[in-house]
C-alpha cells in the first residue's frame, strides 16, 4: 500500500532557511523591508520543498489576490441594521469593483478575536490589505498590523497615547469639533441640560464627540454634567430604556444630543411614550443624516457625514498602497455640515 506523503508546513520552510515563521510569510506576502537576499532564500526553499500552503498563498507567490479584508468591529447582527456601515461598504464597493479587487466582510465580536483572525488571513495570504471601520483607544489589531508590514487603512483616527511612530492611513470627520458644533447650536437656543447619549468610550470616534459635548460647555462657561451622558448598547430598546430612566430622574433636560441617527430616533420614541412633545419638550439632534433622519416625525436635525465619499477614499488609499502607489496623501478629514430640521426647534423659537 503506497504511503501518503506528508504536507510541508510553513514551519518546514522557515526552518530550513533558519528564519521566523513570520519572515516567511512576510516574503510570501510580498512586503517591503524584506533583505533581497533572504527572500531568495526563502523562495528558493518554497521551490524545493514543493510548499503549497493553499490556493491563496500559491496565487501571491505569482501575484496579488486581489481580495481586501473589511474589518467591522462588531457582530454581523449589530453591523448590518447600522445605515452608516451600508453606506460606507457602497462607497468601498464602487472601488473595488472598478479595479478588480473582492470583498471579504470581517465580523468579530471581541477584540481578541478580531486581532487573531484578522492576523491568521493575512498570514495565510488570504487578504491583500485591510480597512478597519472602527479604531480602539487601546487597538492591539492595529499596533500587529503595524509589526506584520500589512497595508491597511483606518476609517477615524488613533489616539495619541498609542505612541505609533509611522503615519498611518487614515479617513475621518473632525468628530470633536462637529460634536461641539451641535452643543454649541443647542446652547445658543438656550439649553444647558443636554444629555448625551454615546456609545462605549473604549472606541475613539465615541471618546471625540465626548469630548467635543464637553468642550462646549466649558468653553461657554456652564457647569458640565458628567451624570448627562448615557453609554448605550446598539439595541434601539436599549436607548429607549436609558432615555425614559433618565427623563424620570431629571426633570431639568431640555435637549438630547445622539451620536447617531439611530439613537436619536430612538430617543424620540421614548419622549413621545412619556407624552412630551420634540421639540417642545425635548429638542433632539443626531449624527449622520441617514435616509430615514428626514422620514421620521418631526423631522430630524443632525451632522450630515459623506459616509458614501469616506468609503471611496479609504479603499483607493489601500488599493494604492496594494499597488505600490506610495505619491498619495495619508490623512484625508473629509468636512461636515449641521443639517437644521424641526426636533431641535430653532424653527420655533430662540431661547437665548
Amino acid at each position: 500500500m503506497e504511503m501518503k506523503k506528508k504536507s510541508v508546513s510553513i514551519k518546514d520552510v522557515a526552518k530550513v532557511c533558519n528564519v521566523s515563521v513570520s519572515t516567511v510569510s512576510r516574503v510570501l506576502h510580498k512586503y517591503p523591508n524584506v533583505p533581497p537576499e533572504t527572500e531568495k532564500l526563502v523562495m528558493s526553499a518554497v521551490k524545493k520543498l514543493n510548499y503549497i500552503p493553499n490556493t491563496a498563498a500559491q496565487s501571491l507567490i505569482k501575484g496579488s489576490l486581489k481580495n481586501i479584508g473589511v474589518v467591522f468591529t462588531r457582530s454581523a447582527e449589530d453591523a448590518l441594521v447600522n445605515p452608516f456601515f451600508a453606506d460606507v461598504l457602497r462607497g468601498i464597493g464602487s472601488v473595488t469593483q472598478n479595479k478588480g479587487y473582492y470583498l471579504q466582510l470581517l465580523f468579530y465580536k471581541n477584540a481578541k478575536e478580531e486581532k487573531k483572525e484578522t492576523i491568521r488571513l493575512l498570514r495565510s495570504g488570504r487578504l491583500d490589505g485591510v480597512i478597519l471601520l472602527v479604531s480602539r483607544v487601546y487597538d492591539d489589531l492595529i499596533y500587529s498590523l503595524i509589526e506584520e508590514h500589512a497595508k491597511f487603512v483606518l476609517s477615524g483616527r488613533v489616539m495619541e497615547t498609542m505612541g505609533y511612530k509611522k503615519e498611518l492611513y487614515t479617513v475621518n470627520t473632525d468628530n470633536v469639533g462637529d460634536s461641539y458644533k451641535v452643543i454649541q447650536h443647542l446652547i445658543q437656543l438656550g439649553h444647558e441640560k443636554i444629555v448625551f447619549i454615546n456609545g462605549p468610550r473604549e472606541f475613539v470616534v465615541n471618546e471625540d464627540r465626548y469630548a467635543g459635548y464637553r468642550k462646549a460647555f466649558i468653553e461657554n462657561g456652564i457647569d458640565y454634567d458628567p451624570h448627562l451622558e448615557i453609554q448605550t448598547s446598539h439595541s434601539p430598546q436599549s436607548v429607549r430604556e436609558s432615555v425614559i430612566a433618565m427623563l424620570k430622574k431629571r426633570k431639568d433636560v431640555t435637549a438630547i444630543f445622539a451620536k447617531d441617527d439611530l439613537k436619536a430616533i430612538a430617543a424620540i420614541q421614548a419622549i413621545k411614550s412619556m407624552g412630551l412633545r420634540v421639540p417642545e419638550d425635548i429638542a433632539v439632534i443626531g449624527f449622520n443624516d441617514y435616509d430615514i433622519a428626514s422620514m421620521v416625525e418631526p423631522k430630524l436635525t443632525t451632522v450630515r457625514v459623506p459616509i458614501y465619499e469616506m468609503g471611496k477614499r479609504t479603499a483607493d488609499m489601500l488599493i494604492n498602497q496594494i499597488e505600490q502607489k506610495e505619491s498619495q496623501e495619508k490623512t484625508a478629514i473629509f468636512p461636515t455640515e449641521l443639517i437644521l430640521r424641526e426636533s431641535c426647534g430653532h424653527h420655533l423659537y430662540n431661547r437665548s
